[in-house]
């Protein structure tokens, strides 16, 4: 199957490519590993609102840019390669989820994450050991046009900039996203730790009021929404660990042509190529299976969760092998502070357990191969 990109998504790969090099700079992760958790500044995030990436898989409909969920993986998979902060990736999902749904005041809360006048984040997982909305627990409970939601939310990412999170919540035996205000009465927010700085949280909700124009998708189709959402955030994820894996290879490869051992490249040892040979491989396959999940989750959002497993688990392993790898052929430089080794190492390990781990997907997949 022919997976190139087209010519329209090569010139917004290099428009992307050449702003991140221009404009984002490694040493601000670096520096978010002591005074953490990492930010991006005002500026950066306002030029990325101005350019329309919020909202490029987006419908037209909806005042977005309506291009292939791919084109959004394929500048995950550029923010990955240069450590941008995964904000990107949850403004991406936040504006998927609210562009199937336009119940309520939520085309409004669209235009206005689209726009930057708002941030919406997203609070899916929980403390029970596992993952994916199908071990959701929060409980909501609706009477008439209004309810309360009681439960608690991790790895909640960038909730300090959050003007409100859609949380995944058990409603009528059902999973749903629904909306809720960072100020809201009952909510609690406490900062987590991620080992590569980047910015987490948990949510404490008792008796959080909403009312049900706040269910993303009404009542009917508020479990499809939330499903739909989770498999694009795992996407994203996974090309984000694609940049990742990639970046490690490639700065491993122009280490091993330079660094000399007994008057030759380590580049030239068996050793050496053959498991960068390994990481190449390992790198193709998830590229083919992250291209093939935005497909399918494009073609078939209800029915794509065996592609967006297998690219999710293959990637978690690639990323954390290529990342080792780079730090043990880059031998004693490989552990230094300066070196981006370690800020690669750190994100694979990071987000091979963000919205589930290979067990987790490869689980999954099996659950669905023995029907």
């Amino acid at each position: 199957m022919d997976f190139q990109l087209s010519d329209d998504q090569l010139a917004i790969q290099d428009a992307v490519a050449k702003f991140f090099q221009e404009e984002w700079n490694s040493d601000i992760r670096r520096d978010a590993l002591d005074d953490g958790p990492v930010k991006i500044s005002d500026e950066i995030w306002q030029q990325i609102v101005e350019m329309g990436w919020i909202g490029i898989a987006v419908s037209e409909e909806h005042g977005g840019s309506g291009l292939e969920l791919l084109t959004a993986a394929m500048l995950a998979e550029e923010g990955g390669q240069v450590l941008f902060p995964s904000k990107l990736c949850t403004a991406f999902t936040t504006a998927f989820a609210l562009d199937q749904c336009q119940s309520g005041d939520t085309a409004a809360l669209l235009t206005d994450h689209m726009t930057g006048q708002q941030f919406v984040s997203l609070a899916v997982d929980e403390a029970n050991g596992t993952f994916g909305p199908e071990n959701n627990a929060t409980a909501a409970t609706l009477a008439g046009d209004g309810g309360t939601i009681s439960g608690e939310k991790i790895l909640v990412p960038d909730a300090e900039c959050a003007d409100c999170f859609l949380v995944a919540v058990r409603l009528n035996d059902s999973g749903a996203l629904v909306k809720v205000a960072a100020d809201a009465p009952g909510l609690t927010i406490t900062a987590m730790q991620r080992i590569d700085g980047q910015s987490i949280s948990s949510l404490q909700l008792a008796d959080v009021p909403f009312s049900s124009d706040d269910i993303l998708g009404g009542t009917d189709d508020a479990d499809q929404v939330l499903l739909r959402t989770y498999e694009f955030w795992t996407t994203l994820i996974s090309a984000d660990l694609l940049g990742v894996t990639t970046k490690a290879l490639e700065m491993t490869n122009e280490y091993a042509k330079v660094r000399q051992q007994f008057n030759k490249p380590i580049g030239s040892f068996q050793a050496v190529s053959h498991r960068l040979a390994d990481v190449k491989v390992a790198e193709e396959v998830g590229r083919s299976l992250l291209y093939g999940a935005c497909l399918a989750l494009q073609e078939n959002p209800d029915q794509c969760f065996p592609q967006v497993s297998a690219a999710k688990a293959w990637l978690s392993d690639a990323a954390a092998e290529a990342t080792e790898a780079a730090l043990q052929l880059h031998g004693g430089i490989g552990y230094t502070w300066e070196l981006d080794v370690h800020l690669l190492l750190r994100q694979a390990r990071s987000h091979a357990v963000y919205l589930g781990d290979a067990a987790y997907h490869r689980k999954r997949i099996g659950n669905f191969i023995t029907g």
